[in-house]
Formats: C-alpha cells, sequence, structure tokens
C-alpha cells in the first residue's frame, strides 16, 4: 500500500516560502494518514552554498510533519560535483563556457547518461517510503539539468510499474529563469537545452498566476496544461503571540515596520533603509515623540557582502539605531524549539508590513499575502506581477510605482502615503478589515484537490459517473428527509446506484448540528460516497461553486489515473426542498438520450400544505404551468433546487462565477448564480434538456415565511440586488402566513409571477438560440409564424446594436430580455392563453412612466426603461429573482 507523500524542492535553503507552502500542504495530507517526506534540494542547486551539505538543525525545524529524506550515495556518482554541474550549466543553459560541437555532444551524452543512473535511485528511494504522491516545488529549468532530466525519467517509469494515475504535482512559484531574467543567470531565450516540461498522464503542472502560466505554456509550445493554484494563507489563525518589542526595546507607543524575505540585493531593502530615514525626518520636523523602527528577519549570512553595505547605509543616514536585524524566523506552522520567534510574532508586533521588493525578481511576493492574512497593513512596490496576484482583487495599500527602467528609491509621493497611514489608525483599521476580506475569497486556495483527496480521505470510485452537490447551512431541521431521499434513489437497468453516484455536501458555517447529523448518516451508511466539505465564504452561491468544482477536479483527476475521457455529471441539489425517487435516473437518462449538457428539472409544491390557501395555490399552479410548457419547449434554465450540467462542459464555460453587485456601498453576492450559469452554457452553445419525469418538492416555507414579499414581487431583494432570505418559520410568526390570499393579492402575485417567468422563461431562450429555436416547429406554432419571424428579425437588430455594450451574460441578455418581453408581450401571453389555457390572462400593466409615451415613442423609451439599472426601476417591475 503506497502511503507517502515526498516534496523535491529545488531551492536547497533550509527554510523559504517554497517550504513553508510545502509544509501547509503536508499537514492537509497528515489528516489523509499519508506520510510526508522531504527533500532540501541540498544535491540539486549549486549555487545556495549547500550542495551535498549534511541534515543538522534542518530535521528540528520540521520535526513531526515532515521526514527529511534524500537520495542515497548519489555523491558517488561519477562526475556528479558542483564542478561539472557548473560547467554544463556554463555550456548549455548560461552559454558563457563556449566548446566546439563535438565537446558539446560528448557533455550531452554523459549527461544522460548520468541522468538514467541518477533516475534509478530516485525510484529506490521511493520504493523503500512507499511513495504515492510527488509534489515538485520550483522545478522548471534550474542549472542542474542533470537532476531535472533524472526526475522525469523516474515519475514515468514509477507511475508505470506501479499502475498509478496523476501522482505528481509540478509547481513552480517564479519559473526562476523568469524571476531572475535581469542578471541573465540561465542565459538567453529560448533557452537551447533546457528541460521542458512534458506531457504526461502523471504530472499536473501547477503555478501561481495566469501570467506565468501562460509564460509556460507558451515555453512548452502549448504541449503541456498549467493549472494556476495560487498560495494558500491561513485566516482563522488562532494562538498566543509572543511580544517581542521589549526585547528589541521598542516602546509600545513606537512604530515598527516589519520585512520578513531573504537578505539578498533583489529585495531591495536599501528602499526600507532610505524609507526609515524620510519618516523620521517627518516625524521629528512635525513635532512626533514616536520613533518608527525597521524589524527584518532574514539570513544576514546568505549575501554579506550585501548584508554590510545596508548596515553601511543606515549608519550614514543615522539609522542605524532603527534598524533591527534579527535573524531567520520561522512561520507558527513549524514545529519549532520552544521559547523561539516566528514571522506570526512580528507581524502581530508590527503596524506595518513591507515588500519593496525589485521590479523583476518576484513573481508573487508571499509577505503581502501573510500581511493581508494576519490584518496587517502592507506596502508594496508595483513590481512585475503585483497586479496579476494582487492589483486585480482590489487589494488597498500605499505602492511605489517601479517599472524595468526606473527601479530607484521611494518618491515623495510614495514616503508621504506612508506617513499618512501610520498616522491614521481609522484609515489603518478600515484596510485591514477591506483587505481581510477580499484575502479569505481570494487567497485561501489549495492543490490537494488536484489529487482526488479530501479531509475525510476520500477518492473518488472508478465507476462514479454522476456528483450530487448540496450546499447546507443550519439545516437541522430537515437535514435527515433531505438526506434519506437522496440516498434512497431508484433506478432502472441499473443506472443509478449507490456506486455510480456519490454525495458532495458542502458545509458552509453551520452553526447548528447540521454537520453532526449529516456525519451520523454517512456512518450509519456507508454503501454511498459521501464527502463533507468546507466553503467560508457565506452564501449558497459559493458554497455551490465550491461543490461542483470540487466534483470536477476529482472526476478530472480519476479519468487521468485510468487513462479515460468518460462523461460525468455534476447535479445541484438543494438542503431546503426533497427529490422524488427517480428524480437522478429520470435526470440523466434524459440527458444521455438527448445529448444534453445541460439538464432541468420539474418542481412542485405538495398540495397539502395549501388547502387552506386555494387562491394563492392556484396562482401557484398557473405559474408551474406556464414553466411546463417552456421548459418543454425550449429546454428551460437551471434552478439551484435541481439541475445537472456535464462536466466537460462546467470547465469549458469555467464553473459557476460569482458576480458581485453594490448594496449600500458593500460589495455582496448577486445570488443568480444558478440562472447565470444557465446563460452562459446555453449562449456557449451548449445543448439544454428538460426531464418532465425528473421531479422535486419545493418546501412551502419559501412562501410561508415570505408571503407579504411574494405577493409584492420583493421576496428575494429589490433594486436589482438578489438576496438570500433565511426562509425558515419563526413558529411564533407562522400562523399569520397560513392565511389565503384575497382576489386583489391573488392579482398581484400572479402578475409579479408572470413578469419574473415571461422574460426569462419564453423571450431569453430565443434570444440566446434564435437559429434553432425561432426555426423549430413546435416553437414557430407557439408564437405562429410570422411573430416568429419578426422576433427573429428584432433579436438580430437589438444583437447588432449593443454588441459591444456588455460582456457578462448577467447584462448582455437579461436587458435585450426585457426590452423584447415589453414589445412583443401581447404576443407572448396571445401563445400562453392558446397553449396553457384562457386563465393565463393578458399582460399586467405597464409601469406608470409609459403613461405619457406616445405610442411612436414606445419602443425607444422601452430601451431606456430597460437600460436604466442604476435605479433598478426594470428590475423590481420584473419582481427581481423570482416569486414562486
Amino acid at each position: 500500500m503506497y502511503t507517502g507523500a515526498i516534496f523535491i524542492s529545488f531551492d536547497a535553503v533550509a527554510v523559504s516560502g517554497i517550504t513553508v507552502e510545502a509544509l501547509k500542504v503536508a499537514k492537509r495530507l497528515g489528516h489523509n494518514d499519508i506520510k510526508c517526506y522531504l527533500d532540501l534540494g541540498y544535491d540539486i542547486k549549486v549555487d545556495k552554498g549547500n550542495f551535498n551539505k549534511p541534515y543538522g538543525d534542518e530535521r528540528d525545524i520540521y520535526r513531526s510533519v515532515f521526514t527529511l529524506v534524500r537520495v542515497e550515495g548519489i555523491d558517488s556518482l561519477p562526475n556528479y560535483s558542483v564542478g561539472f554541474i557548473t560547467h554544463a550549466h556554463d555550456v548549455l543553459i548560461g552559454q558563457r563556457t563556449p566548446v566546439s560541437p563535438e565537446r558539446r555532444e560528448q557533455l550531452l551524452t554523459l549527461i544522460q547518461k548520468l541522468s538514467e543512473s541518477l533516475a534509478w535511485r530516485i525510484i529506490k528511494l521511493w520504493e523503500s517510503l512507499s511513495i504515492r504522491y510527488v509534489f515538485v516545488e520550483n522545478g522548471t529549468l534550474p542549472e542542474n539539468i542533470i537532476y531535472t532530466k533524472a526526475l522525469y525519467q523516474a515519475i514515468e517509469i514509477y507511475g508505470k510499474n506501479q499502475g498509478l494515475g496523476n501522482f505528481v504535482i509540478w509547481r513552480d512559484h517564479d519559473l526562476m529563469w523568469n524571476s531572475e531574467k535581469t542578471v541573465m543567470k540561465y542565459g538567453a531565450e529560448p533557452y537551447p537545452h533546457a528541460v521542458k516540461p512534458v506531457r504526461s498522464p502523471y504530472i499536473t503542472y501547477v503555478t501561481l498566476n495566469e501570467h506565468l502560466k501562460n509564460r509556460l505554456e507558451q515555453w512548452c509550445d502549448h504541449q503541456v496544461k498549467v493549472v494556476v493554484r495560487k498560495n494558500t494563507y491561513d485566516f482563522d489563525r488562532q494562538g498566543a503571540k509572543v511580544n517581542i518589542r521589549n526585547g528589541l526595546g521598542i516602546r509600545e507607543s513606537d512604530l515598527v515596520i516589519a520585512r520578513t524575505t531573504r537578505i539578498i540585493p533583489q529585495k531591495r531593502h536599501d528602499r526600507d533603509i532610505w524609507l526609515i530615514h524620510r519618516l523620521s525626518l517627518l516625524f521629528a520636523r512635525n513635532g512626533g515623540e514616536r520613533n518608527v523602527y525597521l524589524v527584518v528577519a532574514g539570513d544576514p549570512h546568505e549575501h554579506s557582502a550585501y548584508f554590510s553595505e545596508l548596515n553601511k547605509l543606515a549608519r550614514q543616514l543615522q539609522v542605524i539605531h532603527l534598524v533591527k536585524f534579527i535573524g531567520s524566523l520561522s512561520h507558527a506552522c513549524m514545529p519549532s524549539k520552544e521559547n523561539t520567534i516566528t514571522i506570526e510574532d512580528l507581524y502581530d508586533a508590527c503596524d506595518l508590513v513591507s515588500f519593496l521588493t525589485s521590479w523583476g525578481y518576484d513573481s508573487y511576493g508571499n509577505p503581502v499575502g501573510e500581511a493581508i492574512s494576519s490584518q496587517r497593513c502592507y506596502m508594496t512596490t508595483r513590481y512585475e506581477y503585483y497586479h496579476e496576484v494582487y492589483g486585480q482583487y482590489g487589494f488597498k495599500a500605499p505602492v511605489m510605482d517601479i517599472s524595468q527602467a526606473s527601479d530607484g528609491l521611494p518618491d515623495d509621493r510614495f514616503v508621504e502615503e506612508v506617513y499618512q497611514l501610520l498616522n491614521n489608525k481609522k484609515l489603518a483599521t478600515e484596510i485591514v478589515r477591506h483587505n481581510f476580506e477580499i484575502g479569505r475569497r481570494f487567497l485561501s486556495n489549495n492543490i490537494v484537490d488536484i489529487l482526488g483527496l479530501n479531509d475525510a480521505g476520500g477518492v473518488m470510485r472508478d465507476a462514479i459517473f454522476v456528483s450530487v452537490v448540496l450546499p447546507v447551512y443550519n439545516e437541522s431541521d430537515r437535514i435527515d428527509t433531505v438526506l434519506e431521499s437522496l440516498f434512497s434513489q431508484r433506478t432502472r437497468d441499473g443506472l443509478i446506484t449507490h456506486s455510480t453516484y456519490e454525495l458532495i455536501i458542502v458545509d458552509n458555517n453551520s452553526t447548528d448540528d447540521s454537520v453532526q447529523k449529516i456525519n451520523a448518516f454517512k456512518g450509519d451508511n456507508p454503501s454511498l460516497d459521501i464527502h463533507v466539505i468546507q466553503e467560508r465564504v457565506q452564501g449558497v452561491s459559493s458554497a455551490r461553486k465550491r461543490g461542483m468544482d470540487y466534483a470536477s477536479v476529482r472526476a478530472t483527476q480519476r479519468d487521468l489515473r485510468l487513462g479515460t475521457q468518460s462523461k460525468h455529471y455534476i447535479v445541484s441539489a438543494d438542503a431546503d426542498c426533497t427529490v422524488d425517487t427517480y428524480w437522478l435516473h429520470a435526470l440523466i437518462e434524459k440527458m444521455i438520450e438527448q445529448d444534453g449538457d445541460l439538464g432541468t428539472c420539474n418542481y412542485y409544491y405538495n398540495e397539502d400544505s395549501f388547502h387552506k390557501r386555494p387562491n394563492l395555490f392556484k396562482e401557484i399552479q398557473k405559474t408551474l404551468r406556464c414553466r411546463e410548457l417552456s421548459f418543454s419547449l425550449f429546454g428551460g434554465f437551471p434552478d439551484g433546487k435541481g439541475f445537472a450540467v456535464e462536466r466537460s462542459f462546467y470547465d469549458k464555460v469555467g464553473g459557476i462565477e460569482i458576480f458581485y453587485q453594490l448594496q449600500n456601498g458593500r460589495f455582496v453576492e448577486h445570488l443568480s448564480d444558478d440562472w447565470d450559469f444557465g446563460i452562459r452554457v446555453i449562449a456557449w452553445g451548449g445543448k439544454p434538456v428538460y426531464a418532465h419525469e425528473s421531479r422535486i418538492e419545493i418546501n412551502s416555507r419559501r412562501v410561508d415565511t415570505l408571503l407579504d414579499e411574494v405577493i409584492t414581487g420583493n421576496a428575494y431583494g429589490q433594486d436589482g440586488i438578489i438576496i438570500m432570505k433565511d426562509v425558515r418559520p419563526d413558529v411564533e410568526k407562522q400562523t399569520p402566513s397560513q392565511c389565503d390570499t384575497n382576489p386583489e393579492q391573488s392579482r398581484q402575485a400572479w402578475n409579479y409571477s408572470i413578469k419574473d417567468y415571461a422574460p426569462k422563461n419564453v423571450v431569453l431562450p430565443a434570444l440566446l438560440n434564435p437559429h434553432i429555436l425561432l426555426e423549430n416547429t413546435a416553437v414557430r406554432l407557439f408564437f405562429t409564424g410570422p411573430v416568429a419571424d419578426r422576433l427573429y428579425q428584432r433579436i438580430h437588430e437589438i444583437k447588432n446594436e449593443s454588441r459591444i455594450i456588455d460582456f457578462k451574460p448577467i447584462h448582455a441578455y437579461k436587458t435585450p430580455a426585457y426590452r423584447l418581453y415589453f414589445e412583443f408581450r401581447e404576443e407572448i401571453f396571445s401563445a400562453l392563453r392558446r397553449a396553457v389555457g384562457e386563465d393565463i390572462g393578458f399582460p399586467p400593466p405597464l409601469p406608470d412612466c409609459f403613461n405619457d409615451v406616445k405610442t411612436e415613442d414606445y419602443e425607444r423609451f422601452v430601451y431606456y426603461f430597460c437600460e436604466d439599472r442604476e435605479s433598478g426601476e426594470a428590475h423590481n417591475y420584473f419582481a427581481n429573482g423570482g416569486v414562486f
């Protein structure tokens, strides 16, 4: 049984951002009883001064998380030495040493033989440790191409011999050649003889941002695919901190700027020292009694000459007493000796974290992420990848403008901005809160899911081809019933069995005992694979996305392991609703029969819940009759209560996208992710199908608790903001909501329901696929031929005039659908009366603002009304997100 994981760092230093990331991953693997090993790369990289260095204190740094290992007897390999590796690099990569073509060929032959011998030693090590997973950290284009070649050979042989699928994550933090291009360490592009990533069923390549992904794929002639996974940070940090100010002689009233990077020239600590000097002058000039200290954590011996230059500069600027070099610090997540301080202790003691690095050195910038997760302000340069990694998400900080051509000292504007921040505690507190909330959303990613692992240790079965995703938030009262309905699915011809579908439950920060009940159910029913994962961002949209992304990644990796590319369906369910016994079978069967990419279900309310409310139930039934018609004609749109998407199409459109809208000056989730996702799938050419026999019972509490707001069309927000309200009934308030609607309320509820329904379910499908639907015989019979032709023409005209206005589907299709509804509302209702029944009636009254609009101006003012998104009146008129 292979239960080990080995991390191979090409960084060749005891502690770095790379090993910190490795340690975080290893701790998660530990939850799966996977023993983790670390090779620090002392036998790989020659320019760090650690080549063939024996492990010493390093073992203590990583105790209880990693066992440090290395390839045994590597120094006995002929020619495997600093001299030979350096010579090979200078000839083949850096091109600093010219040799004859004959000598170059001899060198390449020798390197090939060496790499083959080394590969077998690597394999022997992995076999002895029962390795199942391999993580290569920063391994692209190091100067030691012997080891790189050997590693690729070892992966192919070991993967084949052990019958493994994807078992390697090859993660590049900065591509090395890209981050050190200013010193031309690796020569000029295209880097002849460099070992490019190879296409392999055993390897997933990972890097940290889209720019690096594109560079790497381009360098490899797009022969490999690269996955983007950001570094991770702990946003739930707990535990006591050590007060380090006293030990450094720093008063509580003083200010501290922390710098936690290697002490090497590319990090530009001279900027921090210069800044301390300028800030001290400002405080003194303005009568301030506080000092501003710079505390630097890093190894002063890594570049002794540079360290001496920094001290000299501090003395020249007369701030030597304000600059504290405190040596290397470990993270709190690393095991260490007692009574030692950590990076987290330094951040806790500081007022500002600095990352004034050079333009072209770092591709990521871990100190920035650490500052955000530690709830500290930071300052940074606008280094080459700052916008890609942090800036695009809206983090707030003083940013020093630099470029490749202008990479000097801080200017007056930047110094003043830092000074103002240090003197404005209220502003600093607001920036910290702002950055922390954004960081929790965007900086909590991880790479472990690529391997098909979760905290419960589950790996997808080979036969699974359906994943049901169930977001859960405080559903203790109903969760047992919902789980039982999902567990007890019946089938015909063995299509849906406990061997072919799984249940992924996403806990969205429940505070009741929902999760305990889920785990108890899971324990009592081992025949069904039930996975419990968590989404910390509050909201059903984020929870659904988390579960569907999780299902997609695991299914993809399962296919890589099996060497197949099979259909896999991801299904959304709702903890608020109960599914019928053939719900899943009918849905998947219909998608298979019709080769559908997007499948929608049939919904109903239990009539017994409305036996005292016949008027209200009558209006609900009218809406559902209309829905049955339009879904049968057009295929329909997904609703989170129940829909399915084929996994390859889910990936093709980028999965669930979370939109944000402004509400009272704050960004809030636009909770229409299911509908917007359907728009994207269909707009990208996906085929929607409707499974009439796949039935879901909607919980009547949606109407019970919000009846007054249902009647007025504000059940899920107003002014264009769709919100998710807690519809669980309060016992004390339940009785009044059981009253039936009077005739006027019934009419009002119907009007809002049909105004929400018609643009979405009649107009929008035709708008998305006019060339298909409006030439379909059944659709043309529904509209009548002349109306279908006229609708086709108007769709073409509207699309043409608005083709560059909006690019987000939520707006690019919603507004035109509103316009077409207004222009064709009489024809639409005439068609509905013919197809559904005369009780459908006639269009609800127009908004009052149309009372004075002339007939010849009607179409023009419809445009202005539907484009008026700032007021939200159009959204309010159309009931904003549904009624029944």
